[in-house]
Formats: structure tokens, sequence, C-alpha cells
């Protein structure tokens, strides 16, 4: 029954604007209408399905806290279309809040034992292997000149393409026929990018890194090679900094997560990787074009490096709290250096609407404060801790458990690290339902392997 869930939830259209964008997906109708059903046939699940009375008393503050906030902040700030304002702000709070339950509850109320958790990542790697081969591969061939494919490509992204509100990116029927930039069905490329390099190619890279020996049935272990090496792809082929970020960032945590022995081969055949990128570089005009467009000589970052200063100076007047859910618009364009807007994107988007957090990391302590981010990043650290005592008394062991645990938790360690990275660089998207999926998967696993790996050891 779990396998259902990655479907829904990788198709990412919204179908109006006035929600919050997870809210506003096909995801929440069929997770919600699922969870209401469950409860009216089994009620006495609402207890089971409800977090610690630790874990409600900090969202009970920190709601609390958050409403103060968006209050004040509506007579501070006064109406202005930078800001969500106090109706439509607190709609969109709750959503957010209700979006982060609905991910909970649903992989609480259907991963509940080691078997529905290997059926899930089994429906996630099919997912993966449907969605490159049919949605992806295409877009990419249509790249390369077959045209052809616009015949599959525009009204497959009619159906289930998310898109930007006001702007071009779509005119020509599809993001890819426009912009020529594969982007599946995500708004652009780089949350193409994100998709593959956070929700997908954690637990792909942390399989391929267990022995090809230990594995029962191998098909499993290069199922996942092929679908590693095709994710690597792509991040390639979105032609994004965020891509080229995600590339580099997958390939260090995979190389310190990898055993000794591994460690010193993956390190010549990065050193030789390296030497290939530097000499197609300076031999292949295209790649020439590529990396000096999205690395070496990237233009257009304005916005994002003045955003952040701005993130970074509303933090630093609202340090404890920060400024409320939807408030941050007007603060982040009082706080932008005069030469971050002297861009054509500034000019005819950002500066007639609510200027979007174009960092994370700063854009959580702006909007929420240090004090609420500390709590949740305990909150983390816990689970982390808890998790690091299964993978001891796990690591040697190669039956199928607790391979699956390790590979798990070791995914969700690498996920950890660059979500953290990628937020404090860019948006990460992690309010996805992919990745939020994906981190309460982690989640799960954690709580089950910690009853299962802890029981045997009572039994022994």
């Amino acid at each position: 029954m779990v396998s259902w869930l990655m479907p829904f939830a990788i198709l990412p259209k919204t179908y109006t604007f006035f929600f919050f964008d997870l809210f506003s997906q096909i995801a929440v109708v069929v997770f919600g209408l699922f969870i209401l059903v469950k409860l009216y046939l089994q009620p006495a699940r609402l207890e089971d399905v409800l977090p610690k009375t630790t874990t409600l008393r900090i969202w009970g503050v920190f709601i609390v806290a958050q409403l103060i906030l968006m209050t004040y902040q509506s007579f501070a700030v006064g109406s202005t279309t930078r800001i969500y304002g106090l109706l439509h702000g607190l709609m969109m709070f709750i959503q957010v809040i209700l979006s982060i339950w609905i991910a909970y509850t649903v992989q609480k109320m259907l991963i509940r034992s080691y078997a529905d958790a290997v059926k899930f990542m089994k429906s996630v790697i099919i997912t993966v292997a449907v969605y490159l081969g049919l949605i992806v591969l295409p877009q990419i061939l249509y790249l390369f000149g077959m045209t052809s494919l616009s015949h599959w490509v525009n009204p497959i992204a009619h159906l289930f393409e998310r898109h930007w509100e006001n702007r071009d990116f779509y005119d020509n029927g599809s993001y890819v026929a426009t912009s020529m930039r594969v982007n599946g069905f995500e708004p652009e490329a780089a949350y193409l990018a994100l998709l593959v390099g956070i929700a997908f190619s954690p637990f792909l890279l942390m399989l391929i890194q267990e022995p090809l020996k230990a594995f029962k049935n191998r098909w499993i272990y290069w199922t996942a090679l092929i679908l590693g090496a095709a994710s690597l792809g792509v991040l390639l082929l979105a032609k994004t900094t965020t891509g080229f970020l995600l590339i580099g960032i997958l390939a260090l945590v995979y190389w310190l997560a990898a055993p000794k022995k591994q460690k010193i081969s993956l390190f010549f055949l990065g050193i030789i990787a390296l030497l290939g990128v530097a000499v197609a570089y300076v031999a292949v005009p295209s790649i020439h074009s590529l990396l000096n467009t999205w690395i070496f000589q990237k233009g257009g970052t304005d916005n994002r490096l003045g955003g952040t200063i701005a993130l970074i100076k509303t933090w630093l007047q609202h340090p404890l709290f920060g400024v409320g859910y939807g408030y941050e618009g007007q603060y982040i364009v009082d706080n932008l250096p005069e030469w971050s807007k002297n861009n054509f994107e500034y000019m005819q988007v950002y500066r007639k609407q609510a200027y979007p957090i174009l960092n994370d990391l700063f854009g959580w302590l702006a909007r929420y404060g240090l004090v609420f981010c500390l709590t949740f990043a305990w909150l983390l650290f816990s689970l982390i801790k808890r998790s690091l005592v299964i993978l001891k008394e796990i690591t040697g062991q190669f039956d199928e458990r607790s391979m699956f645990y390790r590979i798990s938790i070791k995914a969700f360690y690498m996920t950890v690290v660059v979500v953290v990275v990628v937020s404090a660089v860019t948006p990460s998207n992690v309010m996805s339902w992919p990745i939020l999926l994906m981190l309460f998967f982690y989640w799960r696993v954690v709580h089950i392997a910690e009853n299962d790996v802890f029981a045997k050891e009572s039994e022994e």
C-alpha cells in the first residue's frame, strides 16, 4: 500500500497560486483524503500518529510565537505587495504546518515495519526509473535535436509541469522547448537538480557503496548503479549552477562515507575525472561554454547575492525570533544593496511582488529566528545521535536487514549534509513532497531499526 506515495509526490503542478505551493498540488488531496478515511475507519489510530508531547509543545510554542509576530508585523509594516498580509500569511503558514503534518502522518501510518520500509524504497527506485526514462530522457533527446518528441514533451508538460507565475519560461509549450534546458516536471532546471540530488541520489549512492558480493539479488545493485549514473547525467544536463554544486557535495560526502580501501581508489578516480574535465574545458568548445556559463563566469547573481546579504541583515536586526512568516519581503527590500537592484529580474519581477527567499538557511533565520532554528536543529541532531548508535551496532553485518538499515541511515546523513550546504547557498526546495516524504522515511527507518536491532539483542 505504501508504494503509491512517491508517484503522486513527483507531480508538482500547482492548480492555483492563492495557496501555499504544496497545498495546491494533487498530492495534498490524495494524502489528505487517505489520512481522513483511515482515521474514520480506524479512529484509534489518531493517538498513534500524534507526535510526542514534547514535540507537540515545541510546535505549539512555535506556532503561537509566529502568530504573535505576524500580528505585530501587520501593524508595523502596513499594507504592501511585498508581504503576504495577516490573513493570507496566516493561511499560508497554517498550510505549511499542515503539509509537514500530512507528510509525517502518511509515513507513520504506512511505514510501520521493515517490510513496509523496503516496499516504499522499492517504489521510490521504480518511480525514479520511470521518471527518468519517460519524462527526463525524452527532454534530453529533444535538446539533442529530436524535435519530433515535442509531441510527447509538450502535452505531458501541459498536464503535470509546475509553472512560476508571470514568467515566460513556458511560452513555447514547455520549459524544455522554451529554455532548452531539462526540468522534468519542475518549474525550472535548478529544481529538477534539487529533486534528483536531494530526494533520490543519497539512497542510490549509499546503496552502491555496499560491496557487490553482499547482495543476494545483484540486480538491485546494478539498477542503483545505472540510476545513479543517470542522475549524474541529469545534474550535468540540467545546465544549472545548483546541479554542479550538488555533484560536488554528493561526490565529497560519498568519498567521506566510503571505507578506507575505497577512499584511495576513489581519490585517484577523482583526480582522473578532474583532469578529464580540465582537458575537456580546454579542448571541447561546448564544455568550455557550459562551465563558463554556470561556474567560472556565471552572471545574473546580483539578486541571489543581494538577497542573501539582505536576509543576513534582517536576521541580525531580529536575531531571536525573526520577523514572522511572510513578512520578510519588505525587510529584504529595505536591506538590499543598491548595486543588486540594477538588473532586469529585479526591475520586472521582484520589485512588483514579495521578494523571494533566495537563500534558505538565512531565510529560515530571518523568518523564524535563532531560537526556533536551533530548537529544530536540536531535534534533528537527537535523531542523528540515535541513528549513530544503530549504525555502530550493524557495522560489519551483511544480512539484508542490516544492509538496508545501514544504507538508509547513511543516506539520511548525506541528505542532511546536502540540504544544509545547498540551503546556505540557494533555495533547497526541502518543502517539496518528494523531499518531505524521504526525510520522514529516514525518520521511520531509525525508529524501526532501533526497535528491531535492540529487540534482537535483548532476545540473545
